[in-house]
This record gives C-alpha cells, sequence and structure tokens, in this order.
C-alpha cells in the first residue's frame, strides 16, 4: 500500500515526501466516470480507493494510506482534490489516476481545517473553517493554480459572536462568483449553531464580498439548473435575487432532517434522517412531492452527485466508534426511483465521495 507522511509542519508543503513507486500506473478508466472513495474507522486511518462507474477498484491501482480519517474529496474532469482538514491542514490536487505528485499542495495554515476547494475564474479557493495560530482562517483563501497565495477574503463581518469565524464550509461556484455556506456555530456556547444561517457571495475576479442571504440555521449549498440551493435546518431553500424561496420542509419528509442531497438535472436524492435514527433516501423534485424509496439503519454520511445524475450515498455502519466496521457504498437513480449501484463495501466504513474524468 502506497502511504503518505502525516504532513502536519507548515515548513512541509514545499517538500513533502511524494508517493513513490517502482511499478507505472496501470490503469484503464472507465471511459463514462470513476469515483473515488475513502473509508476508514471514525478514529483510526483513511484509505482512498479509485473505482469505475460500478464502484468496483481499478485493478494496478494501488489503494492510498493517509494518516486519520479527517480528509475530504473533491473531483474534477481529469483531476481531484485531497483536502486535509483539522489536524493536518493541507490541500492537495492530482492529475487522476497519478498520485505520484501533486499538481498543487498548499498548507492553509494549522489549525485552519480547510473544508472545500473550488476553481473559480482561474483561481483555487478553499474554506477554512478554523483560525490558524499564525494569522487568518476563518475566512477563504485564494490561490493560484500552483499554489501560491492570493490573500484572503475577511468573512468576520458575518460572525455569530466572539470565537473569531463565522466556520464557512461549502462552497460552489456559478459562472464567476462563489457562494459559501456559513454554519455559524458559537463555540464559546457549546457550538449551537446560530438561528440565523448566512450564504455569501464573492467575486472571484475581485475577491470581494459581493451579497450576502440570511438562511436556515447550520446551512449547505449547492447548485440545480443554474441557481444556488441551501440545505439548512428544517428544509431546503433557492437563493432568489433579493430573497430566500423555501423549496420543501422536513415536514414534507416525514419530519425527518435533510442531511445530504444530491441534485440531478432530472431528479434528487435526499437522504433524510428520523428521530430514531433511522435514515432514509427520497427521490424529490422542486414542486413535487416526495417518494420514499428505502430506510436504513446505517448512517448517510455523505451524499454525492455522479456524472450520469445518480446520487451516490456513503453509509457507515455506525458514527463515534473505534471498531473497524463495514458500511458501504450505494447508489440511486432518481429518475425512475431506483437502486442503480447495489451495496459495494470497501473493508471499512466510508467517508466521503468524489468523482473525476467527468465527461
Amino acid at each position: 500500500m502506497r502511504t503518505l507522511s502525516a504532513l502536519l509542519a507548515l515548513a512541509c508543503v514545499a517538500g513533502c515526501p511524494t508517493v513513490e513507486s517502482d511499478d507505472p500506473i496501470d490503469v484503464t478508466l472507465d471511459p463514462s466516470y470513476s469515483a473515488l472513495v475513502l473509508h476508514g474507522p471514525f478514529d483510526g486511518d483513511a484509505t482512498l480507493r479509485a473505482t469505475d462507474s460500478a464502484g468496483i477498484p481499478y485493478e494496478g491501482f494501488d489503494p492510498l494510506g493517509l494518516p486519520g480519517t479527517d480528509w475530504a474529496l473533491g473531483g474534477g474532469e481529469d483531476d481531484f482534490w485531497l483536502i486535509g482538514r483539522l489536524g493536518t491542514d493541507v490541500v492537495r490536487r492530482y492529475d487522476f489516476p497519478d498520485l505520484s505528485a501533486p499538481l498543487m499542495e498548499v498548507s492553509t495554515g494549522s489549525p485552519s481545517n480547510p473544508q472545500v476547494a473550488q476553481v473559480c475564474a482561474g483561481a483555487v479557493f478553499v474554506s477554512r473553517y478554523g483560525l490558524a495560530s499564525g494569522g487568518g482562517g476563518g475566512d477563504v483563501a485564494a490561490y493560484e493554480l500552483g499554489g501560491a497565495a492570493l490573500g484572503a477574503i475577511d468573512l468576520s463581518a458575518f460572525e455569530e459572536g466572539t470565537d473569531g469565524t463565522p466556520e464557512p464550509s461549502t462552497m460552489v461556484v456559478v459562472g464567476d462568483m462563489l457562494y459559501v455556506g456559513l454554519q455559524r456555530f458559537d463555540r464559546d456556547a457549546g457550538w449551537v449553531a446560530d438561528p440565523v444561517g448566512k450564504v455569501v457571495a464573492i467575486d472571484c475576479v475581485t475577491r470581494e464580498v459581493a451579497g450576502s442571504w440570511d438562511v436556515r440555521s447550520n446551512p449547505s449549498v449547492f447548485t440545480w439548473g443554474g441557481d444556488v440551493y441551501v440545505r439548512g435546518a428544517g428544509g431546503l431553500q433557492r437563493l432568489d435575487a433579493g430573497a430566500v424561496v423555501d423549496v420543501a420542509l422536513d415536514e414534507d419528509f416525514g419530519g425527518d432532517v435533510v442531511l445530504g442531497v444530491a441534485a440531478g438535472q432530472e431528479a434528487w436524492t435526499v437522504v433524510t434522517e428520523a428521530d430514531d435514527g433511522l435514515n432514509s433516501v427520497h427521490c424529490f423534485l422542486p414542486g413535487e412531492d416526495p417518494e420514499l424509496l428505502e430506510t436504513s439503519t446505517h448512517r448517510g454520511w455523505d451524499v454525492a452527485l455522479a456524472p450520469d445524475g445518480s446520487g451516490w450515498v456513503a453509509w457507515r455502519d455506525h458514527w463515534l466508534t473505534s471498531e473497524v466496521e463495514e458500511g458501504a457504498i450505494r447508489a440511486y437513480d432518481p429518475v425512475d426511483c431506483s437502486v442503480s449501484l447495489d451495496w459495494q463495501t470497501y473493508g471499512s466504513d466510508p467517508i466521503s465521495i468524489a468523482f473525476s474524468g467527468i465527461p
């Protein structure tokens, strides 16, 4: 198994050890798309695997070992992002499927806890959830594609209290605008989410805040049909030019809390959680009644939209346990409300899903 060093020191960015192998990369890629699946026990080390569109690991692609499980993935046309969060604070971009050396590697400052990386107007933007001890954080940092720092967009005006950060997390790009969901947890009061969540729009060219919206508490953002949508406490919303419109409420899903959405162009895959812990998968389109597809005792940890419109869900066997348990990846076709990819297991609980080789 290929192994990466811990990448904890800031000085490591320019000289971190690369992934080395005597064997050439020899992977015949799926012509439709590839999936990246990160899995591992809750408090152990993670493993990254590359699979075809059917969830089957590629032959010739060695799994990648990572220290800890606080990692996230992002995908693109022919690359993917590997984001080391709290305690690692590193963003890496790779030319998939070659993991021998990253195309870009930056430290975001410890403990800035980077969340998401997006490319917009020729620059890389990274949401920094926490505050770095050397300054910065609680903002969106900008970098050139090669990794040179371009500065940061200050979001302190949207802080909910005195903890120094509005907790910027999810980000989506529409044109030359970057939309950022601010979770606004009051860390000084036991990490209570402010009743008012925020979404800010950043002009990627000027790298300045261009607008903001009050939304539901603890928001995350996603796009559909060129519009920006928000999942927050109590339901789903859409951003309009001067207003926020409710799209669906938790009551529309039987009172369950919406955990995640994969918004395909023809239909959405929506994962919810009931008071008793049961998770459910629904097929949904705005303006229509949700259709229940199935219910699981597993926890829907990540929901990702595949290039073919299907919704992939990372199901964890449990949440806060140290055992190596076997959750699975399962995909759903929301157009006809059916399972499109049956239970695929990888030896431990899945953490994050992304896609590369998007046609």
